[in-house]
């Protein structure tokens, strides 16, 4: 154990002390700390290695980051590198728990209302990174953290950067990702893009859907023979109740993007301004039942819980509905996208 509860860690700018330990792995902790200079409570990461050429990767691409609003980018708050007990320490923001955590204790799939917002979010983070040439490189239900679940609902931000990397930075033929979420052309050692994360959001989003992984972590070989777009509308189809009209459209929209995201070729692959302006995300197909169906205002509802001006993301199509208090929302007409 690097450290344990009551502990303090000092930084050049405060102290911090150690409420709880969070979590624990072969890298290190994670720690959840009480400031106190600001009295924010922020979680801290301990690489057990010091300054290892990792943990300075890692820092890198942390405070390449830190150019973008976190907070409209949906990507975690990096607050301050540290040493202390000869360990090299990663300050961030306190998020609640992962969506792993969330699916775990909900002990079910979730609604394509509850997968549309996260869907969103984590494509206005990918959009961002692109935008600075950055891929995540590890995407997992672990690394979606929820904000603050009870207050705002499926608010979520992208967490862990210990894999990132520019865009051709890596050598061709290196092994990244878990089994389960790792992309075709990881698997086939060619030249990485952008296009290797938004696989993982799919991935994401059929656990959502289907409450466990699309791919197994144990099999060595996942996409040699395996169709990936036929497959996914009969599991789509086969994990579906009997729905209404609005919920079927809807179903269709989920499966277009799903089937976008999870595109062998990655030249092919849905990108993430794409997926901004798809109809399952802008809710297009969905504008003529505002108002007639508790459906599509449950929908808009959780989707203006996550939405934020200027983080880049798409206005909900053609709706003109009142934002909530605190957010400004402006609606275009309809992008109809897939």
């Amino acid at each position: 154990m690097l450290v344990k509860k009551r502990d303090l860690l000092f930084s050049d700018s405060t102290r911090y002390l150690v409420m709880d330990i969070i979590g624990e792995g072969g890298f290190g902790q994670v720690v959840k700390c009480l400031n106190l200079i600001t009295g924010k409570t922020t979680a801290v990461k301990i690489h057990k290695d010091g300054e290892s050429e990792s943990i300075l990767w890692e820092i890198e691409m942390l405070e390449a980051i830190r150019s973008l609003d976190t907070e409209k980018k949906n990507i975690i708050k990096f607050i301050e590198d540290f040493n202390c007990h000869d360990c090299s320490c990663l300050a961030f923001e306190m998020l609640d728990k992962s969506l792993w955590d969330l699916m775990d204790e909900e002990g079910m799939p979730l609604s394509l209302n509850e997968i549309r917002p996260v869907t969103q979010q984590l494509m206005v983070a990918f959009e961002a990174l692109k935008g600075l040439g950055i891929m995540h490189l590890d995407m997992k239900p672990d690394n979606v953290m929820l904000v603050n679940h009870k207050d705002q609902p499926f608010r979520i931000k992208l967490i862990d950067f210990g894999l990132a990397h520019p865009v051709g930075a890596l050598e061709t033929g290196t092994e990244m990702q878990v089994l389960a979420y790792r992309a075709p052309e990881v698997m086939l050692g060619l030249p990485l893009s952008e296009a290797v994360d938004i696989w993982g959001v799919g991935c994401i989003m059929a656990y959502m859907y289907f409450g466990d992984h699309l791919f197994p972590f144990e099999a060595k070989v996942l996409m040699t023979f395996f169709d990936v777009s036929e497959n996914l509308e009969d599991a789509v189809e086969a994990c579906s109740a009997k729905q209404d009209g609005i919920e079927y459209e809807d179903r269709m929209a989920f499966l277009s993007l799903l089937k976008g995201c999870l595109h062998v070729d990655p030249a092919r692959r849905i990108c993430s301004g794409e997926a901004l302006k798809h109809r399952f995300i802008t809710m297009a197909h969905l504008v003529d039942e505002m108002g007639t169906s508790s459906y599509v205002d449950a929908a808009l509802h959780l989707m203006t819980v996550s939405y934020l001006p200027g983080s880049g993301a798409q206005p909900l199509a053609g709706f003109s509905s009142p934002a909530p208090k605190g957010l400004d929302f402006t609606f275009p007409g309809p992008s109809q996208g897939g």
